[in-house]
Formats: structure tokens, C-alpha cells, sequence
């Protein structure tokens, strides 16, 4: 096991050799264990079964922009890992106040949600300049939705009819998008959508779009 992991088993766990425990490798993969050595530097179990968790029929790759407040985008990694998501990219937008995002502390706080949901797909994390992300993604076959705040448009994403495959979810910085990132997704095919019928912070409407489709799963 790996120093960190050995650490928490051995310091904090207590854990002693013969215990049981679960390992993943965040890559759809459970196996139960047994330990056969316990030490701060280096714990060393035997798997004694695995089995294969299959992906969510209803995948969500969730593109959202920071916010000033990195805190907030630590807690919605941790829940939304929780929840369930394939894949989360910071997309730096012109209103965002925020345009950098420590990807190795994010990545260290997903794999403990990982560890405490007991689950087995660990998301990617990237971070993407608007524009290029759009281009990126209109190689794709995801269905595209963006959610910002127009008065004018009554679409809401939990009555979007969803099939199998990849959802894409975009979500705006707390200045919202600008008109002309908006045109821009209208370009590429994004359909516009509503998140309830309130005005939500970008970390809780990046949460409530992650339980809908965690809802169709």
C-alpha cells in the first residue's frame, strides 16, 4: 500500500494484520483484502476476491467554472465524487474570478470521497480555457447542456429526457456567462436549461445538476 495509506491504516485505523479491508483502483475494480503486515511505511495485504463495478449507464461529465472561494470547490468535488461523476473540468471563463485551481489537492480530496462513498470510479480533473473547451468537446457525443440565468428561457435539465451515454453539464462563474460565450454554445449545440426556480450559487447548482442525473441512474 502507499506510504499515505499505510500511514492512516497503521496511525489512525489501528489496524492490525488479519483485518479485513477494501481495496479499488478507481478504475471500476473492488477487491476485498486481508492484511498480512502493518507498518507506518509500507502495509502489504492479500486480495482475497475482486469483482467489477460497471460504469453508470447515464454518464456525467461536469464542466464548471471556479469560484473565487476555492473552498467551495473543494466541497463540491468531495460531494460530488460522493454522488457520482465521471469527470469534472474548471473551465476558465471571462467573468471568472478565479483562474487557477491546485488540480493535485483536488485530486487527493476525490480519491478520499472515493474511499468514504465505497465506490470504484474515481473522475478526471482538468482545467480548460472556455473556448478551448468548447471547441474540445464538439468532437464529441455527449449530450451538451449549459445552465445560466435567463428570465426568457423555462427549460429545466431535470426534465431533460436523457439517454445512455455522456452527459455534459455546464455550469457558469458566479458573474454568469457573457453573451458571447453563450452564442458560443448556442453554436455547438448546447441546450439551454434551467436548475430549479431558483438563483443558486455555481457550486450548489453544479450539485443539484449531479443529483439529477445521479437520480436516472
Amino acid at each position: 500500500m502507499s506510504p499515505d495509506d499505510s500511514r492512516h491504516c497503521a496511525k489512525a485505523l489501528r489496524m492490525r494484520p488479519g483485518d479485513a479491508i477494501r481495496l479499488t483502483d478507481g478504475a471500476g475494480t473492488l477487491a476485498d483484502a486481508s492484511l498480512l503486515s502493518v507498518a507506518p511505511d509500507g502495509c502489504v495485504a492479500e486480495v482475497t476476491a475482486r469483482r467489477e463495478v460497471p460504469p453508470r449507464t447515464l454518464r456525467l461529465h461536469l464542466a464548471v467554472a471556479p469560484t473565487k472561494n476555492a473552498d467551495r470547490m473543494e466541497w463540491l468535488v468531495e460531494k460530488t465524487v460522493e454522488l457520482g461523476v465521471e469527470r469534472i473540468t474548471f473551465v476558465v471563463c471571462e467573468h471568472s474570478e478565479r483562474r487557477r485551481i491546485d488540480l493535485d489537492r483536488m485530486h487527493r480530496l476525490a480519491v478520499a470521497a472515493l474511499k468514504q462513498s465505497q465506490t470504484a470510479w474515481l473522475p478526471e480533473l482538468q482545467m480548460a480555457d472556455f473556448k478551448d473547451f468548447i471547441a474540445e468537446q464538439a468532437a464529441t457525443d455527449a449530450a451538451r447542456y449549459v445552465a445560466w440565468c435567463d428570465d426568457d428561457n423555462t427549460r429545466q435539465f431535470a426534465d431533460a429526457d436523457f439517454a445512455a451515454g455522456t452527459v455534459l453539464l455546464l455550469i457558469g462563474p458566479e458573474g454568469d456567462f457573457s453573451p458571447v460565450e453563450i452564442d458560443l454554445c448556442r453554436t455547438h449545440g448546447y441546450v439551454e436549461v434551467k436548475l430549479g426556480s431558483r438563483r443558486l450559487r455555481t457550486e450548489t447548482a453544479a450539485l443539484f445538476g449531479c443529483v439529477i442525473v445521479a437520480s436516472h441512474n
